[in-house]
């Protein structure tokens, strides 16, 4: 993953993730790549990183399962309209344990630096960092473009855990049986590894008011929906059920939601018991067990992939 100010051009090193979308592809997770303004050698960088993009970067991370608590090979990058002064930038900082990959030039006729250091990074601890080597640039007249992260075995994809699931949901809407039909599921589970034992399948089904016309929710009715699937969730995890949300469906007067677990005994007895305590609206319940994914897979393929 690559953040910083300029487009670093790809290089055929794979030890770390760039900002191109086609080298991403080539690792386990895709995270959004922050684009700031090009650089400017003859004066202070105003430009630089702030601390709110970095946290962001990092709950990204997260969110896709990536142990950032561990030690990872971040690279650093400097870039200039000559190389002059990048041998007094590399003994400067070769002092604080930083390690010369390479000097390079791009298509734009700029110059560029890259240096790495095997470590454990905070957001502030790289935040922290990043103002340092803005100082050393400055020092020198450069441009500090920014880093990125990988794993320290050069090569290897970042290490994460493949039980967490991103959101990654997207939505599709068209008429079924001459009514609205709106579809709303998340695409990461295209990438979940472990659909073979997370294959029971909890249906939950609620009625609502409909419009008259449309047969979808009023406005009013799509705000107690909304509650009632955040306290639904809630509920799951404080009897630490193992699940995953799904997809939903709102057509006809009926929104269905699908929680996904490994667990089907445990997922029926702890929605019984939520059903029968009349804390929320009137649901029903069905457990299926769909070890091919077969409906996820054909309510898939109504929603279309991003270009690329």
């Amino acid at each position: 993953m690559k953040i910083g100010n300029g487009n670093k051009p790809v290089q055929n090193t794979s030890n770390y993730l760039t900002n191109s979308l086609a080298n991403m592809k080539n690792h386990f997770i895709c995270i959004c790549i922050i684009a700031l303004l090009g650089c400017n050698n003859a004066k202070p960088q105003s430009d630089k990183i702030p601390l709110e993009d970095i946290q962001n970067i990092f709950s990204k991370m997260k969110a896709n399962g990536v142990y950032t608590d561990k030690t990872l090979l971040w690279g650093y990058f400097f870039i200039s309209n000559s190389k002059d002064k990048f041998n007094q930038i590399t003994e400067e900082l070769k002092k604080q344990n930083f390690e010369f990959v390479e000097i390079y030039q791009s298509e734009d006729r700029n110059y560029w630096l890259h240096l790495e250091r095997k470590e454990i990074h905070s957001p502030q601890t790289l935040y922290t960092l990043d103002k340092k080597l803005y100082q050393v640039a400055e020092k020198y007249n450069i441009t500090y473009d920014g880093f990125d992260v990988g794993n320290i075995k050069k090569g290897q994809p970042l290490e994460r855990d493949t039980y967490t699931v991103p959101e990654e949901f997207k939505g599709a809407d068209y008429l079924k049986d001459h009514f609205p039909y709106l579809l709303f599921l998340n695409t990461a589970f295209d990438r979940f590894p472990h659909k073979e034992e997370f294959c029971h399948f909890a249906k939950i089904t609620t009625s609502f008011k409909k419009d008259g016309k449309t047969l979808l929710p009023t406005r009013e009715e799509l705000d107690e929906l909304n509650q009632f699937e955040m306290v639904f969730e809630s509920y799951l995890k404080e009897h630490k059920v193992k699940n995953y949300y799904v997809f939903r469906e709102t057509h006809r007067g009926n929104r269905i939601i699908y929680f996904v677990t490994n667990d089907a005994k445990t997922i029926a007895e702890t929605i019984t018991q939520l059903k029968n305590s009349n804390k929320l609206r009137e649901f029903d319940i069905d457990i299926l067990t769909d070890k091919d994914w077969s409906l996820y897979q054909k309510l898939r393929e109504t929603i279309p992939n991003e270009q690329e």
